[in-house]
């Protein structure tokens, strides 16, 4: 019995050195886990295809595309030599071809050779595919205090087997023995405590033979191996695009060959869609009055008006001061005129005495007298007609009843909705060739004809105009667009759509190369305009590079 308290404060003094040597102690942090989301694959290409290989379980999917576009190739007829023979694939989706091959599912290296035939050419393209082994457990070391705890462990089982010990002595035992545990759980700093705790109670319920207590514990906290079951797409830390073929599918991904070119030199202007003017036309009137509405009414915005027609009224209005001058110069005007009358009586009468000449005067002053008074009684009945100058569409402008009307002020403005014009402002003093291309806020784009800049100054730029060729559908006045302009001087450089070139991290103009078939990188450029769907790279790219032309953005949007 002696013997065995003695084992008893020994192993209390193991479990408080134990967890004393882990106090602040650090093993470092673990190792990062191994990737599984990325099946065995290997890839080859050749100037017309681009192959991947997948393997999958017992299968192999190979994704064909067209090397420069990145377009699938659907139809081919897909072989693939193998180590057990020439297998034929069939085509599951667009440019995916199955292979059943239960020897991918065994570790190594396996050479591939891949005969296409398609519509596009024929070609061989050969790689290795390479399974790697499962990886092995990892070796799991034991602390010197687990050590230890093992040993004391072991002895005291060894000793308690081989002494006739009562159950209820080793229940005893059992009890105070989980009294010290509970003492070296409740230090601050319990992280060796408990490890060794739970190798303690792990062995001791499950009775292991002397010496496995170790292994038993480590194999119990090793995890099962994991098998690839998708592809996921990754960026990695150089900003670099790791893309598999399943996903480049789902986001439409297609790319162009770069080539170096001349091209025609283009400008942006900014710019806005004015009405054409010899389309277009203004309603104004020409004296100050009061509107009155047509017969049917004002036409409204929207409405459809032809050449000539009545759109509105206007009455005259005079004020109180303005009538009482006006009939005091009327009776002026009758004043002289009765005695203009009288003299011309008494001058026929004495015809005889009077010159015919003097008769002739007092005539021409009579009838000038009776014009002027005539035309001032007129003009508190007149009233003006406004009438459309062209046929068009009501753009702009509102009549109500009762509304004043100025003098040059624009009641209604007609515009032929078929007939537009582009108004630019240019800033540099170059030459425009005699087409242009106009650019919405939403991409869409319209050609233009070149109808003559102007020379007033306006904001430091010159007026530039331009007619829309063909029809204007969806145009409005007051628009405002982008105008690219062609220039007669000539400029290289490589030409790629205008939606392949993204703003990047730093504010820097960037595209995406394909390098690889599953890979993509950022690749900083200079642009300049070039129309409206294309822009002109001038530094950044050399030819024969890859550019990814359609699915850009959603590139970018990988992380």
């Amino acid at each position: 019995m002696r013997l065995l308290w003695g084992v008893v404060t020994a192993l209390i003094f193991a479990l408080a050195g134990a967890a004393n040597a882990h106090e602040g102690h650090d093993h470092g942090a673990p190792p990062p886990p191994v990737s599984t989301t990325i099946a065995p694959r290997v890839e080859a290409a050749s100037t017309t295809f681009e192959a991947v290989v997948v393997a999958r379980g017992t299968e192999m999917q190979v994704f064909i595309d067209s090397f420069a576009t990145n377009e699938p190739v659907t139809g081919a007829a897909v072989e693939i030599d193998t180590p057990t023979g020439i297998l034929a694939g069939t085509e599951t989706e667009p440019g995916v071809y199955a292979f059943a091959a239960p020897w991918v599912a065994s570790p190594g290296s396996y050479d591939l050779a891949i005969t296409v035939i398609a519509d596009a050419g024929f070609d061989v393209l050969v790689g290795s595919l390479t399974i790697p082994a499962p990886p092995a457990p990892p070796v799991v070391e034991a602390s010197t205090a687990e050590v230890l705890a093992a040993s004391v462990l072991g002895d005291l089982r060894a000793r308690l087997s081989a002494r006739d010990v009562s159950l209820a002595v080793v229940g005893g035992l059992g009890l105070l023995i989980g009294v010290v545990m509970m003492l070296v759980l409740r230090r601050p700093r319990r992280s060796g405590g408990a490890k060794v705790a739970a190798i303690f109670f792990a062995v001791v319920a499950a009775a292991p033979e002397p010496g496995k207590a170790e292994v038993a514990v480590a194999n119990a906290a090793l995890p099962a191996p994991a098998t690839a079951t998708r592809d996921v797409a990754q960026r990695f830390p150089d900003g670099g695009l790791f893309v598999p073929k399943g996903t480049q599918r789902v986001l439409g991904i297609r790319t162009l060959l770069t080539v170096n070119e001349k091209h025609g030199r283009r400008i942006e202007l900014p710019g806005r869609v004015i009405p054409d003017p010899n389309a277009s036309g203004y309603i104004q009137a020409s004296l100050e009055g009061r509107l009155v509405a047509p017969e049917g009414g004002f036409p409204q915005l929207g409405s459809v008006v032809k050449a000539g027609q009545l759109v509105a009224i206007v009455e005259p209005t005079i004020g109180a001061v303005d009538l009482a001058d006006r009939q005091q110069q009327i009776r002026e005007i009758e004043q002289q005129l009765e005695l203009v009358t009288k003299r011309l009586e008494r001058g026929r009468q004495l015809s005889n005495a009077i010159a015919k000449t003097e008769i002739e005067e007092l005539e021409i002053e009579q009838e000038s007298l009776i014009a002027q008074r005539d035309a001032l009684m007129s003009l508190t009945d007149i009233s003006e007609s406004l009438i459309a100058p062209v046929e068009g569409v009501i753009a702009a402008g509102q009549a109500i009843a009762g509304q004043i009307a100025s003098p040059g002020v624009t009641v209604y403005e007609i515009v032929d909705p078929d007939r537009f014009w582009v108004e630019a402002l240019s800033y540099r003093s170059e030459t425009l060739g005699t087409e242009a291309v106009a650019v919405f806020a939403d991409g869409t784009t319209v050609d233009l004809a070149y109808q003559g800049t102007g020379l007033a100054d306006q904001g430091q730029a010159v007026p530039v105009r331009f007619s829309v060729v063909g029809q204007a559908e969806g145009l409005r006045a007051g628009q405002l667009l982008r105008v690219i302009a062609a220039t007669p001087a000539d400029q290289e450089g490589i030409v790629v759509p205008r939606d392949a070139v993204l703003r990047g991290a730093n504010g820097q103009l960037v595209v995406y190369i394909k390098t690889n078939a599953e890979r993509f990188v950022q690749r900083e450029v200079r642009v300049e305009p070039l129309d409206g769907d294309t822009v002109l790279v001038v530094a950044g790219l050399e030819p024969g590079l890859r550019v990814v032309a359609e699915g850009a953005e959603l590139l970018n949007q990988i992380r």
